[in-house]
């Protein structure tokens, strides 16, 4: 498995990152330099990329190797995938050769099996890249491969030039490997670089926009500790995180822009569980709210705009005031868009990225008191009833006549049905599906609720701005005020059902 970090450059780095074992304090083992052609190759119709497959063929001099890597996963600026390689004695792929390589285990084996594929592959496209390369064995027993990358991919009529540095791990401990990307950003900071080499190639082939990730299922066992859910559990988050962080960073994905924000919610709200036993740094703590506001800012505007706004009935004689109200707000949802795709882009998030990824690996709260480290040992089954039933409790006494609550304490309902509900996502595996599936679809529907009831109120906050600071929306804002206000209160009566639905409800029972 390949594990690497990637970092983009910009134009006045390169002559710093020259001498780069010097700013990272390490003598190398070795340094060369690399003229390198690569083709990547696929079927018209892009079978391997659709598949999660890349193949490139690479002359290094006089050498030639072919390498087929999987998509894998991206965690922070790390990628961490599938590598399988196999010496050529020309430019053309050998899938023979890449089939006895490739474990038999590997989704990249079954894809290999398609007997048409060899007469398929054509090449798409080129990169030319010159390379400088370090060595470094670390003291604590890790080789790291720095390289220091700067070329341009061709593809078609289009051409884009990088420039990038990739720390490889070669040998070792993986968070070494953060450890050293941390200690380079405190140096010179750099930007994540969001794309592999076939990924920049790809981008110019294929238009479209790429899907934004959901969080996925967390796969918790019975025996399962509480420290190995916490792991599995914050990794989750961490990864849906991660995973639309390239997307925020086209500047062309709200959608990502919602499901990486969904993913420090998820991420802070498992912080808030488990807080009896693990900490995240306040320092830590305080960038990830920095950039949870950059992504809320950038939603909230953005939902105002183009969904909350579009439901308001003008009708003719309001009809003028309100384009002006709608421009307004997409000319600043526009640009809160922009800020969070700044952020996401910036060396400051590479630095939070990284940390929290080093933070989870390095796994620091083993350094507590022993009664700490008693409760991480403890089954998470236990825990898992522990957290829903006070998370139950919490959310019955905050929503208790729910549809006559005023805004703040509807807002406090929902707070504690966000968290009831992740809870019971986190834990899903650990309780009984037959009672646990009717109640997440009960709370699910009225969580659902209290989120559209907040959109009303953070609209109305932001209609209050508009109001204020752009003269030519006011009318319309206070307009779509009223409209949105009405809509709140005829909403009540369901409110009230839903509430109804959920307390008669029975709460999961956990299978220790």
């Amino acid at each position: 498995m390949e594990k690497e970090l990637k970092f983009e450059l910009a134009a006045n780095q390169g002559a710093a990152m020259r001498e780069l074992p010097a700013l990272l304090d390490v003598e190398p083992d070795s340094q060369q330099e690399q003229a390198l052609e690569s083709e990547y190759f696929d079927t018209p119709d892009f079978l391997l990329r659709r598949n999660g497959a890349d193949l490139r063929v690479r002359r290094n001099g006089d050498q030639i190797t072919q390498t087929l890597k999987s998509s894998g996963e991206r965690r922070g600026g790390f990628f961490e995938r599938e590598e399988y390689e196999s010496a050529l004695k020309e430019t053309k792929p050998d899938l023979k050769a890449l089939r006895a390589a490739v474990p038999k285990s590997s989704a990249l084996s079954h894809l290999l099996k398609n007997g048409s594929l060899p007469d398929q592959l054509v090449p798409i496209f080129r990169s030319t890249v010159t390379r400088k390369l370090w060595t470094l064995k670390l003291e604590s027993g890790e080789e790291i491969e720095l390289a220091l990358d700067s070329g341009k991919i061709t593809a078609a009529a289009q051409a884009r030039t990088f420039s990038e540095l990739e720390l490889e791990l070669k040998q070792g401990e993986p968070r070494r490997l953060s450890e050293l990307g941390l200690r380079l950003i405190d140096k010179l900071p750099m930007s994540l670089s969001m794309q592999s080499k076939s990924d920049r190639g790809y981008d110019l082939l294929v238009s479209g926009d790429r899907s934004a990730v959901k969080a996925r299922p967390i796969a918790l066992k019975r025996n399962d500790t509480v420290e190995e859910a916490i792991c599995k559990i914050l990794q989750s988050c961490l990864d849906q995180v991660h995973a639309n962080a390239p997307l925020v960073a086209t500047g062309h994905s709200p959608e990502g822009v919602h499901q990486m924000r969904v993913g420090l919610r998820r991420f802070r709200s498992a912080l808030d569980m488990f807080d009896d036993v693990i900490t995240l740094p306040a320092a830590l703590a305080d960038e990830v709210k920095w950039i949870a506001d950059e992504l809320g800012e950038s939603r909230d505007w953005y939902v105002l705009a183009h969904s909350t706004l579009p439901q308001v009935d003008a009708g003719k004689d309001k009809r003028e005031q309100m384009a002006e109200t709608k421009a307004a707000a997409a000319e600043i949802a526009k640009a809160r868009h922009a800020k969070a795709t700044a952020a996401v882009q910036s060396p400051r998030y590479a630095r939070v990225a990284l940390a929290l990824d080093h933070w989870i690996t390095a796994t620091p709260w083993r350094d507590a008191s022993d009664d700490t480290r008693k409760q991480l040992g403890r089954p998470a089954a236990v825990l898992a009833d522990r957290v829903l039933r006070k998370r139950h409790r919490k959310l019955a006494r905050r929503g208790r006549g729910l549809h006559k609550l005023d805004a703040h304490r509807r807002h406090r309902a929902r707070i504690a049905a966000k968290k009831l509900r992740y809870a019971a996502e986190f834990f899903a595996d650990l309780f009984r599906q037959k009672r646990l599936n009717p109640y997440r679809r009960v709370l699910a529907k009225l969580q659902d609720d209290l989120g559209w009831g907040n959109d009303m109120a953070v609209a109305d906050g932001l209609l209050g701005h508009l109001q204020q600071h752009h003269r030519k929306a006011s009318a319309g804002a206070s307009y779509a005020r009223g409209f949105l206000a009405a809509r709140v209160a005829d909403d009540r009566d369901n409110q009230r059902k839903l509430w109804k639905r959920f307390r008669s409800t029975g709460r999961p029972v956990g299978r220790h």
